[in-house]
Order: C-alpha cells, then sequence, then structure tokens
C-alpha cells in the first residue's frame, strides 16, 4: 500500500510542479516544471528508499525493486509530460 500511496502522491507533485510552470511561464506550456520534477523526485524516492532501508529494516534488494516503481512510474509520466508539453505546434 505504501507503494502505490507514494507513487500516487509522486503524480501529484508532477501535475503541481507542470501547472505552477504553465501559470508561471505561459511559453513553455509546463514542459519546464515536467524536467524539474524528474531531479526533484530523484531525490525524494532515493531518501523514501534510504529510510525504507535504516529504520524500516527493508532489504535493500526489496528497496531496489521498490524504487522502480515509485521513480519510475512519476519520471515516466514526467518525461510524456515533457514530451508533449514541450513539442511545437
Amino acid at each position: 500500500m505504501h507503494i502505490l500511496n507514494v507513487t500516487i502522491a509522486g503524480l501529484t507533485v508532477l501535475f503541481l510542479f507542470v501547472l505552477v510552470s504553465r501559470l508561471a511561464n505561459r511559453a513553455g506550456g509546463g514542459a519546464g516544471g515536467a524536467r524539474i520534477f524528474i531531479w526533484a523526485w530523484l531525490v525524494a524516492a532515493s531518501v523514501n528508499g534510504i529510510v525504507g532501508v535504516v529504520r524500516a529494516g527493508i532489504s535493500p534488494l526489496v528497496e531496489i525493486g521498490v524504487f522502480v516503481v515509485v521513480f519510475g512510474v512519476p519520471a515516466g509520466a514526467a518525461w510524456l509530460a515533457a514530451r508533449n508539453l514541450g513539442a511545437k505546434a
């Protein structure tokens, strides 16, 4: 359940990054916010994994698998958003 919650939180934060980027810079279309999100989410997902290993006692091998989902799904969505929002019409 934690994996699902963190992944949904990542998608929500992505939406907020894109929204703020669109409101701040109308010409960019939100692609800049999606690109910045990938780096911010890399840090957040890494900290989540470290906390899982150090404080919760989860095996590093298990946390690597969790990291792939927790980071990969929102980062993949951000990549698609950056690609689609940054496209020149």
